[in-house]
């Protein structure tokens, strides 16, 4: 059977559909069959010989088996990844998505490097209607794969400046955990993220991680802390500092949560830059009378705390604790409960991870399931007879 199929493989021609088709039937049927890897080789090289064909149809079949030939020789699939990544640039959707679905299974530790490069190039040439698909596949490939914390947090910017506005939450979360976790990359990172700032502020993820970075961290962007051998030298004032948190705020398409941090970094610079101190209280100020409420509440508190609680100001305003990373990964990806069985069986969401003994529904109402309630009177009475001081035991008969 194999001298037969390695007969057809070979001697068909593939100049016309009804060769192709044949082919196709000898792929399907070496990949189905336990033979030798020389022949399982050659039956993969064929599919690469149809990711060259200009017929959309021919291409897209191939992708398809190839996907299920890379669980059977992936060594020999990984030969085409050139060609399978020139079908991700395809002018064709269906191609495009089903050569970034085989690129992804492509990807291992020893190979994440070229392959993420090749990847954001492709992102920077792709329309509108691809991004999000591309740049959801990227951020997974780089958080999984990422050989070294330093080239995660480049990956993540070339991908923030680039499509952040496609970026989902959990993933610029995520890159602000890994960088509170990277203590010695913060000046790195404060200060590669001012430079992306500066030529992407229409990028909303990308505002936000920079905004936070340089409330936490602005100290060490105006005094070139931590300065790497691979960094370029830089010149931030603390005036321009505070210029990026302004421009932020003040963007025409910049939104709530990207406005309520930036105002939460200016009150955390308040007390590390002095000298921009009553400049930055007018910035702060301007929100004050804001239509939405939550900008006009922390205007309010933050200008109150600026005016007259100068003395616990700084310890108020002191850096964010090391984000645990673990923690953050484990809810993420769904490992960590968010809510506790109480005694009843009846699941109750609590804050702080404690479990409390399920209340009666009246104590539920009035919220009297804390740890100092009233007990219940021993005459029968319940939490309610008890709070009104009224008796709610049936009247005795006459």
């Amino acid at each position: 059977m194999n001298d037969i199929l390695a007969q057809v493989a070979t001697k068909i021609e593939s100049n016309k559909n009804a060769g192709n088709a044949i082919l196709y039937e000898c792929v399907g049927t070496i990949m189905s069959i336990e033979d030798n890897g020389g022949l399982r080789v050659l039956a993969i090289n064929i599919l690469g010989r149809f990711l060259s064909n200009r017929d959309n149809n021919i291409r897209y079949v191939a992708l398809n088996m190839l996907m299920k030939a890379i669980t059977v020789d992936a060594q020999a699939v990984q030969r085409h990844r050139a060609t399978i990544l020139e079908c991700v640039k395809d002018s064709d959707a269906s191609i495009r998505k089903k050569a970034l679905d085989l690129v992804y299974l492509l990807v291992n530790e020893s190979n994440v490097k070229p392959l993420t490069k090749e990847l954001i190039e492709s992102l920077e040439a792709s329309d509108q209607e691809f991004k999000g698909v591309l740049t959801a596949k990227i951020c997974s490939l780089v958080e999984k794969f990422s050989p070294e914390k330093i080239w995660y947090i480049d990956q993540m910017l070339k991908v923030l400046s680039e499509a952040g506005n496609f970026v989902k939450d959990e993933v610029w979360h995520a890159l602000i955990v890994v960088i509170s976790n990277a203590s010695d990359l913060h000046g790195y990172s404060v200060r590669a993220l001012y430079r992306a700032f500066q030529t992407s502020t229409e990028q909303e993820t990308l505002v936000r991680v920079a905004v936070w970075c340089i409330g936490e961290y602005g100290d060490m962007l105006v005094n070139n802390v931590g300065m790497l051998d691979i960094e370029e030298p830089i010149t931030v004032t603390e005036s321009d500092a505070v210029d990026a948190l302004e421009v932020s705020i003040k963007r025409l398409n910049a939104d709530l949560t990207t406005k309520a941090m930036a105002l939460i970094a200016l009150l955390k610079l308040s007390s590390r830059f002095p000298s921009c101190s009553e400049r930055i209280k007018d910035i702060i100020l301007q929100n004050k009378r804001s239509f939405v409420l939550e900008l006009q509440q922390r205007s309010i508190e933050f200008n109150c705390i600026l005016q007259k609680h100068q003395n616990i100001r700084s310890a108020l305003v002191e850096r964010m604790p090391v984000l645990d990373e673990a923690t953050f990964s484990g809810r993420r990806a769904g490992s960590l409960p968010t809510s506790v069985s109480t005694s009843t069986g009846t699941a109750r969401n609590l804050p702080n991870g404690i479990a409390k003994p399920a209340a009666a529904p009246v104590a539920d109402l009035l919220d009297l399931s804390s740890d100092d309630a009233p007990a219940p009177s021993s005459s029968g009475g319940d939490f309610l007879q008890d709070l009104l001081g009224v008796d709610l035991s049936p009247a005795s008969a006459p």
